[in-house]
C-alpha cells in the first residue's frame, strides 16, 4: 500500500471538514474527508453514538457533498469520514495535473477500490482505536464496498447501503447476456466509451440549478454523468455476478431502497420522487444474497440516494440509519443479552 499524506487540509465543504490527500500505488490519488463538530464534553459523553465510525463512498458518477448526512451522523457522537475514490471528485483536478489521459471514473476492477478502504480504516483506526466501522456506501460506491466488506472479513463492523447496484436494471438474465460482449470489448479497449444512458432526470431532481435542493460541483457529478467506459460496465457486471453467487458476510447488513423506480427514457412528474438509476425491485431480490443478516428498509418517495429526498424522506432514511446503527452498538459492546442467554443454555457455568 502507498504511504498516505499525514496532513489534514480545509475542505470545500467549509467549516468542520477536512480533508486528506491518500496516493494510490498506480500513481493515482484518492481523498479521504472528514467531519468534527464543535463538541462539549456533555455533549460528547452522552452521545448515543460514540465509539461508531461511519466510513461514506458516493457512486458513479459523483464524490461526496452530502454534508447535511455527515452533520446528522456526527450529531449523534459517531465519527464521521468519507471518501473520493481515485479519478472522481476532489481527484479530478489532481488528475488534469498528471497529464495523465484516464477516463473520470475508469476500473477496470471494483476490487482495486480496496487500496481506499484500506488506507481510510487504517487512519480510522489510529484516530479512534476501539471504534466500530460501519462502511456506508451509495449506488456503485456500494457494490464496491460489498465487494470489500466480503473479501476482508474482520475490517468492518457492519455495511449499511443506500441503493447499492446489486444488479443490471435489466435484471440477472440482461447482464449475463451482455457480460461477454462487453467483457471482451474491455479485453481490447477498457476505456472505450459506448453510448450514454443518462437522460439527466437524477440531475433534474437533485440539483439546485435545476428543480433539486441540492448545490454541488457539476463538473464533478455531471447532469448526464460521466461517459460510461466498457472496462467500467465490464467490472461492475463481474461484481454483481459475485453478489448473486452469494457473498456469506457475517456481519450485519442493511440496505436501503426507493419504494418504487422510474426508467422509462420520457420526463414524468413521479421521477421527482422514485429511484431513476435502478431497478429497485431485482436489487432488494438481491439484497438477500449478500449475507446471514439483512434489515432492509423500502422508503416510500425516495430518490435514488435516499440521502438526498425530500426533507421528510430523509428525515426517516436518517432515523433508519442511526437507529440501526444504535442497535448493533448495543448489541455488540453494551447488551447483557448474551450473558443471560448463556445462563439459561449453560446452568452453573
Amino acid at each position: 500500500m502507498a504511504k498516505t499524506s499525514s496532513t489534514w487540509e480545509p475542505d470545500i465543504l467549509g467549516e468542520g471538514f477536512t480533508q486528506r490527500v491518500l496516493p494510490m500505488d498506480d500513481g493515482a490519488t484518492a481523498t479521504l474527508i472528514r467531519h468534527q463538530p464543535q463538541r462539549s464534553l456533555r455533549t460528547l459523553l452522552s452521545a448515543p453514538l460514540r465509539g461508531v465510525t461511519v466510513l461514506y463512498v458516493h457512486g458513479w458518477s459523483d464524490y461526496f457533498f452530502q454534508h447535511e448526512l455527515a452533520q446528522v451522523v456526527s450529531g449523534t457522537g459517531a465519527n464521521f469520514y468519507a471518501l473520493d475514490l481515485r479519478h472522481y471528485g476532489r481527484n479530478l483536478p489532481l488528475d488534469a495535473a498528471s497529464g495523465k489521459s484516464i477516463p473520470p471514473g475508469f476500473t477496470t476492477n471494483l476490487e482495486d477500490y480496496a487500496q481506499e478502504f484500506d488506507a481510510a480504516c487504517s487512519i480510522i483506526k489510529l484516530e479512534h482505536p476501539g471504534t466500530q466501522i460501519a462502511l456506508l456506501g451509495h449506488s456503485t460506491g456500494g457494490l464496491s464496498a460489498a465487494l470489500y466488506a466480503a473479501r476482508h472479513p474482520g475490517k468492518i463492523a457492519a455495511l449499511a447501503l443506500n441503493s447499492p447496484w446489486l444488479e443490471f436494471q435489466a435484471s440477472e438474465l440482461g447482464r449475463t447476456a451482455l457480460s461477454k460482449l462487453i467483457a471482451a470489448g474491455s479485453m481490447l479497449n477498457p476505456q472505450r466509451f459506448l453510448p450514454s444512458v443518462d437522460p439527466g432526470f437524477y440531475t433534474r431532481t437533485v440539483s439546485s440549478q435545476f428543480e433539486g435542493e441540492w448545490d454541488y460541483e457539476l463538473k464533478w457529478r455531471p447532469a448526464n454523468g460521466f461517459k460510461i467506459t466498457t472496462g467500467f460496465i465490464s467490472a461492475v457486471f463481474s461484481a454483481q455476478a459475485a453478489v448473486a453467487k452469494g457473498l456469506d458476510l457475517q456481519i450485519p447488513v442493511m440496505v436501503m431502497l426507493s419504494a418504487k423506480d422510474y426508467l422509462l427514457p420520457r420526463w414524468d412528474e413521479s421521477a421527482a420522487s422514485s429511484d431513476v438509476a435502478l431497478n429497485v425491485q431485482a436489487v432488494a431480490a438481491r439484497s438477500l444474497d449478500l449475507g446471514r443478516e439483512l434489515h432492509l428498509v423500502r422508503l416510500k418517495d425516495a430518490l435514488h440516494d435516499v440521502f438526498l429526498s425530500a426533507p421528510a424522506v430523509r428525515s426517516t432514511a436518517y432515523l433508519e440509519l442511526t437507529s440501526w446503527l444504535l442497535a448493533l452498538k448495543t448489541r455488540s459492546r453494551d447488551s447483557a443479552l448474551p450473558a443471560v442467554i448463556d445462563s439459561v443454555m449453560h446452568p452453573g457455568r
